[in-house]
């Protein structure tokens, strides 16, 4: 959120002074408004090597070196996340945010530091399932444990799927949970999303196994296809491009064919094919399978392309 300061003769003078600990907050308070806020922005502050290496989910790529050169672009509404590499990034672009007029930040300060919070998020198996899943691995030698997935729709929706991991598996940037007597390994995007999973047998699965996290996973859309098409956008599409400042409206569907206009920040944007075909398109044709195309008849010429490189 953006706040004007009061410049005025007329007021009183107080000396305005960055306090970094109104600002910085709990790991569990940043999970939770990247979660719940209408609009979260979330920016790593560490090198591009760093972001590409990984990253939070649904984070844009800002180096704090660029970082107060691109303060304009910042969104005046909805809550801004930072967070770095641990070395006092994010409390300073808390201050240059500070300093520019904004009053709805928040950070942390180190991304390696989270990451080892979210290992230790609550998640549950059953018994019943335990007892399936050690029984299993005793049985086949060529397996040495449990992967939970999530597959990200949104920043914060995914659908989740379980899977036995062959000892040939690569896991070298998995998290290794224990659990009762065999590993768990979650991938760090995964990892996210642990909070509130609950494994359990489902004899209907192929695995004999289930997971279920209702806070986060997606659920099925009904209604017409036009209705099916402005939930997505409302609930899960336009959260994800809100860190551009853009935004995508439904113009029609017609024939198997949805038209999409995109505007703010997406608008010139030279993601937007990108964003369209391994993005919106995806999602659409998950929850809508009879779309054969997905169309852009926006007017690009006008509109200009944005510095944040979006997390993939």
């Amino acid at each position: 959120m953006f706040n004007f300061k009061n410049l005025s003769d007329s007021q009183p003078y107080e000396e305005d002074v960055y306090t970094p600990a109104q600002y910085r907050v709990s790991f569990e308070e940043f999970v939770e408004k990247r979660r719940t806020s209408m609009r979260p922005y979330v920016f790593d502050l560490r090198t591009q090597e760093e972001f590409d290496e990984g990253h939070l989910p649904g984070a844009y790529s800002l180096p704090f070196e660029h970082f107060e050169y691109s303060i304009y672009q910042m969104p005046y509404e909805g809550d801004i996340l930072v967070y770095g590499g641990g070395n006092q990034e994010a409390e300073r672009a808390g201050e240059i945010l500070y300093e520019n007029g904004f009053d709805h930040f928040f950070f942390i300060d180190s991304y390696e530091e989270l990451l080892h919070h979210l290992k230790n998020a609550p998640f549950s198996v059953t018994e019943a399932a335990q007892d399936q899943i050690q029984q299993r691995l005793q049985n086949d030698t060529t397996l040495k444990g449990l992967r939970i997935h999530a597959k990200i729709i949104s920043p914060k929706k995914a659908r989740f799927s379980v899977a036995f991991v062959p000892v040939t598996a690569e896991v070298a940037k998995d998290f290794v949970i224990r659990v009762g007597e065999f590993d768990v390994y979650v991938d760090p995007d995964s990892l996210l999303y642990l909070e509130g999973c609950t494994v359990d047998l489902d004899a209907e699965q192929e695995l004999g196994l289930s997971i279920s996290n209702p806070d986060k996973e997606v659920q099925p859309l009904s209604g017409s296809a036009k209705e099916i098409m402005q939930q997505l956008l409302d609930e899960q599409i336009n959260p994800m491009v809100a860190a551009h400042g853009g935004f995508i409206d439904l113009i029609n569907i017609e024939d198997g064919r949805v038209y999409l206009e995109f505007g703010g920040g997406c608008k010139g944007c030279g993601m937007v094919d990108a964003t369209l075909k391994q993005g919106v398109e995806v999602i659409v044709k998950e929850q809508i399978p009879d779309i054969v195309e997905i169309l852009d008849v926006t007017d690009h010429a006008n509109g200009t392309n944005p510095y944040f490189k979006p997390g993939k």
